[in-house]
């Protein structure tokens, strides 16, 4: 493209030179005009001219087109110059980066031993973690149990003393019994001492009067009889006293 251009050019201006040399010897030779010269067509010249004048407007016209295209070569390659600056800055922001690099690579390697380690850490709180949580397990299991046993323990006292409330309620009703039970076993034996007194005293009168005692039948309660250990030895015995004191 440019190659072209430029062979446009020089032709264009090897054009414009040859016609001004023609013009400058045509004008240099009238300065010495001769008698037969007077009789030259002045009108020789006009072809020629409007040939230059064609040629020339020609060239005004490429020229025009030439500095369009150049007005546009210029944008092109100011864009160019643009593109290869913000290239050249970015191989130098990459030159700049890959001369970091090593410092980068040896830092890599660095957070990839810690990111081991750490892996490691990981591991052990993970199982820290799972012993807790298993201690947790065992603590809340303990709590459980003696929940459990706390409920057990104030469960058995309240049933000891449920217990206990009953057996003295049974105590008292017991005892209550039993003394009602004596009161009626001491009243019956009174009553049988009473019985067998007055039989006694009937029967130590009939032999008074009779001189032996009438022998009886004794009925189903006599026969029950007073067991020997219910018989109170501290009766009133007068009577008994008074026939054995009595004269033969």
């Amino acid at each position: 493209m440019f190659e072209s251009l430029k062979k446009n050019i020089q032709s264009v201006q090897d054009g414009i030179t040859a016609g001004l040399q023609r013009l400058s010897v045509g004008e240099q030779k009238p300065t010495q005009v001769s008698p037969s010269e007077s009789q030259v067509n002045l009108a020789a010249g006009s072809d020629l001219l409007q040939m230059y004048q064609t040629q020339w407007a020609t060239m005004h016209h490429l020229a025009e087109q030439n500095s369009a295209a150049a007005q546009d070569l210029d944008v092109a390659i100011t864009q160019l110059a643009d593109e290869c600056e913000c290239q050249h800055s970015q191989m130098a922001e990459i030159h700049s980066l890959l001369a970091h690099l090593p410092n980068i690579m040896a830092q890599l390697h660095s957070m990839l031993a810690t990111i081991g380690s750490m892996r490691g850490l990981f591991e052990e709180v993970e199982g820290g973690l799972l012993t807790l949580q298993d201690l947790d397990e065992e603590l809340t299991l303990q709590e459980q149990i003696l929940d459990l046993r706390l409920s057990l323990a104030l469960a058995r006292e309240k049933h000891t003393h449920s217990l206990n409330s009953l057996n003295n309620e049974l105590k008292a009703n017991h005892q209550t019994k039993m003394i009602v039970l004596e009161h009626k076993k001491e009243n019956e034996r009174k009553e049988r001492e009473k019985v067998f007194s007055e039989k006694f005293s009937e029967d130590i009168k009939n032999y008074k009067e009779q001189g032996h005692i009438k022998k009886r039948i004794p009925s189903a309660e006599e026969e029950a009889g007073l067991k020997l250990e219910e018989v109170d030895l501290e009766q009133d015995s007068s009577e008994l006293d008074d026939f054995l004191n009595e004269p033969a």
